[in-house]
C-alpha cells in the first residue's frame, strides 16, 4: 500500500481551483476558477465585492463538512437554546 500523504496540489503553480468570497453583505460568491489567490483577490475587486474572507474549495470542503458534523451531532450551541 502506498501512503497518501494530504497535500492541497490546488497551490501548485498554473492548478486551478475554485475561490468564494464571505462578501460584507453577508453573502457568499463564488468567484470561479482561478490559478492563485491574487488572481481570486482581482476577480472580488472587479466585482466591486468587500471581502471578508476569501476562500479556496478546499477550505469550503473542510467547513461544509465541519458543520455538518456539528448538525448530525447535534452539539449544544454555548450561546444558549
Amino acid at each position: 500500500m502506498i501512503p497518501t500523504i494530504p497535500v492541497a496540489f490546488a497551490f501548485i503553480k498554473g492548478l486551478k481551483m475554485i475561490y468564494f468570497a464571505l462578501n460584507s453583505d453577508g453573502l457568499m460568491y463564488n468567484l470561479g476558477d482561478h490559478g492563485d489567490y491574487e488572481a481570486a483577490t482581482d476577480t472580488a475587486e472587479n466585482l466591486k465585492l468587500e471581502v471578508i474572507w476569501l476562500f479556496c474549495e478546499d477550505e469550503a470542503r473542510n467547513i461544509a463538512n465541519f458543520i455538518q458534523l456539528e448538525i448530525e451531532d447535534k452539539v449544544p450551541c454555548i450561546y444558549g437554546e
